[in-house]
Parts: C-alpha cells; structure tokens; sequence
C-alpha cells in the first residue's frame, strides 16, 4: 500500500505540472460556478417574489434540495466530458512514451500499480472538486437554509459516480494503444451508460427498471435528492471493484505473454 500511495503521489503530481491539468483545474472551475449560479439565482428570484409559506405545501422542497440537487445532477453530465482526459494519461500515456515497461521494472507489484494508479486520478479529482466547497459559504451567506444530508449525500453520490467512471477509464487506458484513443473508447462507454438513463425514461415497465439498474447515473440521481439507498452504493461499489479487477487482470496479461 506504501509503494501505491508514493505512484499515488507522483501521478497526481504530473497533472499539476501539465498545461493538461492546469486547463482541466480552470475549466472545472469555471464550469462548475456557472452550474451552480444558474440555480442558485433562480431560487433567489422565487424567493423574492414569493413568501417562503408558499413553498410551504411542495412536498420534498428546500432551498438546498432545489440548489444543490439541480447543481450535482447537473454537473454529474460534465463528468462524461472530464474523466476521459483524466484516465488517458493513467496507463496509455506510459504505454506511448514506452515507459510503461521501465515502471514494471520498479518494485511494485502488479496490485501497485493499478491502485497506485487509481488513487492518482483520485487525488486529482479531489483537488478538482473542492473549490467548490466555497459554495456553501455562498449558499450560507444569502441566508439560505442549509440542509446538511442533502449535501452531504450529494457530495457522496458525486465522488462515487467519479470514481466509477474513473475505474472505467483505467481501465480502458490499461488496453488502449495511445491516449486519444483511451479517451474515445471512455467518452464512448459514458455516453452509452447517460443514455440507458434516458432510454429508461422514455420506457416503462420492466424495461425502464432494466436500463435504469444498469446505468450509474440511475443511481446517482437519489443521491442528488439527499437519498441515500444502499443498493445504490452497493452499485457504485460494485462498479469500482469490477473495472479495478478487470485493469488488474489486463496489466497481467503481459506475464501470460512472457
């Protein structure tokens, strides 16, 4: 675990001293305000024209619900624009510069590397998504009521959709011959997964339930609303392990070869 958390470092380092990670970090940021001002605004304008008894009687609202929800569902789209660019460097960049090989060569065990790799790109996304801490002090400043479990359970949902779909890209980045195409298979693979949510919606029954079981963002959506249901996290979690697996099984292939 040592020897991960030092790749760890290194990796999320290299981001930093990348114009790839530079622009990512503004443009995540310069994204992001403008997915939460639109319903930050939005809920001001009501609140100004109307009285807060008159939101009284809608079932489920609150200020941090409206704002936040609409904030990570938003914003839970843009990840299928993000994570490609973050998991192409993961595997697939050593593999172009030929050195891939040279980190095999290091005392690190298979396990290593991949989980060494996949907490690199975590801690990048950390780093990415907490700017946008601040927007609670904002949130508290208007004098909004802040209701921590939706928060909270939107914060949560958002980082395992993250994760999920960064354990997808490792993995695609394990098998991928270069970046560019790491990063089309793995805008491929998102966008198929946003649209089994959206064909579950224009279906119904045992269809509907069917594509929405199967896409993360079926899940993700109760954690934007402040529920927190444990077949969704047992979903994400599931999701996670298996692409670690399968990047786990794809780095040992070159043993099979040699």
């Amino acid at each position: 675990m040592k020897n991960a958390w030092v790749l760890a470092r290194k990796d999320s380092a290299a981001y930093f001293n990348s114009w790839t990670g530079i622009v990512m970090l503004t443009l995540f940021a310069l994204v992001a305000g403008i997915f939460f001002l639109f319903p930050l605004v939005t809920y001001t304008k009501m609140s100004l024209q109307a009285s807060p008894e008159a939101y009284a009687g809608l079932k489920g609202f609150s200020p941090s619900r409206f704002v936040f929800g609409s904030f990570f569902l938003n914003f839970g789209n843009v990840m299928i624009c993000v994570v490609p660019f973050l998991s192409m460097r993961a595997l697939a960049e050593e593999r172009s510069l030929q050195t891939l090989e040279l980190l095999f060569t290091y005392p690190l065990s298979d396990f290593d590397i991949v989980w060494g790799k996949f907490l690199g790109m975590i801690r990048f996304f950390f780093f990415l998504t907490l700017p946008t801490l601040s927007y609670l002090f904002l949130f508290h400043w208007i004098g909004a009521e802040m209701d921590w479990g939706v928060i909270a359970a939107g914060y949560l949902g958002f980082f395992l959709l993250g994760t999920s779909y960064l354990a997808l890209g490792l993995f695609i980045s394990s098998i991928s011959a270069n970046q560019m195409i790491s990063a089309m298979i793995t805008f491929t693979l998102l966008l198929g997964f946003w649209v089994l949510e959206w064909v579950s919606s224009v279906t119904d029954g045992a269809w509907a339930h069917f594509f929405s079981a199967l896409s993360p963002f079926g899940h993700y959506r109760d954690f934007t609303l402040g529920i927190l249901d444990r077949s969704d996290i047992s979903y994400f979690v599931f999701f996670n392990l298996y692409f670690l697996f399968l990047t786990l099984r794809s780095i040992e292939v070159r043993n099979w070869k040699g």
